[in-house]
């Protein structure tokens, strides 16, 4: 390492090194509340002797009917990594809405990050989504709480977040909602 290489290095004239971001400014606070990720619901005896019945089927018919070992091992990775992901329950979230953006418990999203909203709501059901700008197409979803949709449409017109009214629920959302996954 010769000097002149050494002193662009610590002069952050090295490529490979980024100067600091500056500290994001949010702006003013607008509304805030708590959610669940998801719905928390309650597994009695019986789901839980319904879900092993299907499992354990769904093992021995791989098992029995294929000779397929791997399909069997995958029924219980997949049951393994539900309960897993489970084991806490549902976590309650604090989301606080800015000028500039949105935090969710403490991961800021930008509002440029932030592509638009839609909800899935009926009696049984209060979701908010969020569609992130991204070439994957996330989303966050969130419980609305005691909230209705029309105080959400209120303060999120006065960040300029628009509704994406045509988004719709997706099949495999629709099937764990349906089976209290």
């Amino acid at each position: 390492l010769d000097f002149s290489s050494y002193f662009r290095y610590n002069q952050g004239m090295n490529p490979k090194v980024r100067p600091p971001k500056k500290p994001f400014n949010p702006g003013r606070k607008i509304f805030g509340w708590e959610a669940h990720d998801y719905h928390p619901h309650k597994h009695g005896a019986l789901w839980i002797i319904i879900f092993s019945v299907i499992l354990l089927g769904g093992a021995l018919w791989a098992i029995l009917a294929n000779g397929d070992w791997l399909m069997a091992f995958v029924f219980f990775l997949v049951a393994g990594m539900y309960f897993w992901a489970h084991r806490k329950g549902s976590e309650i979230h604090q989301i606080q809405v800015f000028e500039g953006g949105m935090l969710v418990d403490q991961k800021l999203f930008p509002l440029e990050r932030l592509g638009g909203y839609w909800f899935i709501y009926d009696e049984t059901v209060s979701v908010i989504n969020f569609q992130l700008k991204s070439k994957y197409e996330q989303k966050i979803s969130l419980q609305m709480g005691e909230m209705d949709p029309d105080f959400f449409r209120q303060n999120f017109a006065r960040i300029g977040l628009e509704e994406l009214p045509d988004k719709k629920e997706g099949l495999l959302d629709l099937w764990i909602r349906a089976l209290k996954l």
